[in-house]
């Protein structure tokens, strides 16, 4: 199983409706999240992933040019999307953002967000960024692993994380942390500029979420 097919089951088991797009240039990727931002069909939560190649400026479509991870972003922002406005955005980013491979550290083995009361008011305003989730599989500068049989790193372990732990009702961020622990310990070795070297890697999360998302099977 590929695992974008992964990707899609585990969301139609999490109740979403899931489409999926495949070989997508830099520009068709623009047009479509433009395309899904003017959706007036949304419900509760948006989740896009995108699996391909990449740098450090955004994910590379099908011709070779890049799509700036803004682009893929910004169409879902609370002026853009009014629909999704309030409401958690989810990005799930698989792809390189770099050549480099991440150094391998020893270790050893062994405060709440602030809250704000709202006055009574029936309608209070929030930023046009609010709401967002980007799960990237690597940090800035370096490859993301993708091995040969059992495919990529993150996209299995965040799989694998996401239903069970879903199902115990843990929320997202805890989720992704864990899913960082696991892709960090992981052992490897890869072919680099025609020598072997270990492989290592850790994803990065960005949030700016203002409530706690649980994903929940129907």
């Amino acid at each position: 199983m590929y695992f974008s097919d992964s990707l899609k089951a585990l969301f139609e088991f999490l109740g979403f409706r899931v489409e999926v797009e495949k070989d997508k240039t830099a520009n068709e990727i623009k047009a479509l999240m433009t395309k899904y931002s003017k959706y007036d069909r949304h419900g509760d939560c948006f989740v896009c992933c995108v699996m391909s190649h990449g740098n450090k400026t955004g994910v590379e479509g099908l011709d070779g040019q890049i799509c700036p991870l803004d682009d893929i972003t910004s169409p879902f922002d609370g002026v853009n999307c009014r629909s999704l406005a309030g409401k958690p955005k989810v990005f799930i980013i698989q792809a390189c953002r770099g050549h480099k491979m991440q150094s391998k550290v020893l270790v050893p083995d062994g405060a709440g967000p602030s809250r704000i009361k709202k006055s009574g008011n029936i309608s209070y305003s929030i930023a046009n960024d609010s709401d967002f989730l980007i799960a990237l599989s690597t940090v800035e500068g370096y490859v993301s692993i993708r091995d040969k049989s059992s495919g990529s790193w993150f996209i299995q372990s965040l799989c694998e994380h996401l239903k069970e732990e879903s199902e115990q009702g843990q929320d997202i961020l805890t989720i992704l942390t864990n899913v960082n622990n696991d892709v960090s310990r992981n052992e490897g070795t890869v072919e680099m500029n025609n020598d072997t070297v270990d492989a290592k890697m850790t994803p990065e999360a960005r949030s700016t979420l203002r409530k706690r998302l649980i994903f929940k099977a129907p």
